[in-house]
């Protein structure tokens, strides 16, 4: 097996979703990357810690909008200003990586770049920190996932098919959509089916090359004006190119992708009914997070709250979120309805300031 290259990786972390489904505590101006959602540290905080065991905050990067720049700054001053990849709008996770790439090759030659989302749930870091470890042999040889053993029948997740054994991995047979849930466990029953959490990790060089075999249309409006010479150029970029994540642009066109298998717990932080399988629960699967909680009679609900004591009476899977200027309580059942809600809010003028 080859030596690992001495150069430090640089880390993109992904920070530009507006995170609805966890609103209130999710808002335009501060969504959910920004928040306390399952410790006493931000979810972007968090993911930067856990960037910190694989490199060195210089090489660390936040690809954002410029409005989160600032918030991002005022909630971690200690992190390197000049460390943001901006995009004028969103547009899914390709357009961003591909200006990333081409801003690392210019600064640092062909590094190893790795690929994080801002709301993952990791656990244990040290095995986080040896995974990504051995998936960087792999990135002499192509483009890089990571995959993540299902523990439960998900509906919610993309699923991976491992092919033939790499040196600390496998070649990718093929990628699956989110599936139904009889198609889910069916797939948990594969020993070679994996969840697909999104953490990638390829040589710059490599990942220019796939984008210019497999998806031009990204590359070159950005490749053609780089380096940018103001922020109206590059937005005048950006308005070109198609909305598109990575996996369909790149990864699934590619045959030039393996995968390592993750050894830590890895979780989706996507809505509040994540915080049932990351929070610990009692017997009635309640799960809560704050101060005090009564649960009588009572089974199956979710609370985050502030309040010294929230009791709940004879009630079954509720959902219950408190902020200073809002509480949200959702049945289980009506949390998918959550944008719904928002969307008729947003049309409400008297509503619309709880959503900034």
């Amino acid at each position: 097996m080859a030596k690992l290259p001495k150069e430090l990786p640089v880390v993109l972390i992904m920070a530009g979703g507006k995170g609805e489904r966890f609103w209130p505590r999710s808002r335009t101006n501060s969504p959910k990357q920004l928040q306390k959602v399952y410790s006493n540290k931000t979810l972007l905080k968090e993911t930067i810690d856990r960037a910190l065991t694989i490199t060195s905050l210089d090489r660390i990067y936040i690809g954002t909008n410029a409005n989160l720049k600032n918030e991002i700054l005022k909630k971690d001053p200690k992190f390197p200003s000049a460390n943001f990849i901006i995009e004028p709008e969103g547009k899914n996770t390709a357009p961003i990586i591909a200006l990333s790439a081409l801003h690392f090759q210019k600064k640092y030659g062909n590094p190893n770049l790795i690929v994080l989302s801002a709301d993952a749930f990791i656990d244990p870091i040290k095995e986080f920190t040896k995974t990504i470890e051995q998936a960087l042999f792999e990135t002499e040889h192509g483009l890089v996932l990571l995959g993540v053993k299902p523990n439960r029948p998900e509906v919610g997740y993309g699923y991976i098919s491992a092919g033939k054994p790499t040196d600390v991995g496998f070649q990718v047979k093929a990628f699956f959509e989110k599936p139904d849930f009889k198609t889910a466990l069916k797939y948990i029953k594969k020993k070679d089916f994996y969840w697909n959490p999104g953490i990638f990790l390829f040589r710059v060089k490599t990942i220019l090359e796939e984008f210019e075999r497999h998806a031009p249309s990204l590359l070159q409006p950005l490749k053609n004006g780089f380096p940018f010479k103001n922020f109206g150029d590059l937005k005048n970029a950006f308005s070109l190119l198609p909305s598109e994540a990575i996996d369909t642009a790149i990864m699934e066109r590619s045959n030039r992708i393996r995968m390592v298998e993750a050894s830590f717990n890895w979780d989706d932080v996507g809505s509040w009914m994540s915080l049932e399988r990351i929070l610990p629960g009692d017997s009635g699967k309640n799960h809560h997070q704050g101060k005090e909680v009564l649960y009588h009679k009572s089974s199956g609900n979710i609370s985050s709250v502030s309040k010294d004591l929230i009791a709940f009476l004879g009630v079954n899977d509720l959902i219950v979120v408190e902020e200073p200027d809002v509480i949200f309580v959702s049945s289980r059942d009506g949390i998918g309805e959550i944008k719904s809600m928002l969307s008729s809010m947003r049309k409400n003028k008297h509503l619309q300031k709880y959503l900034d």
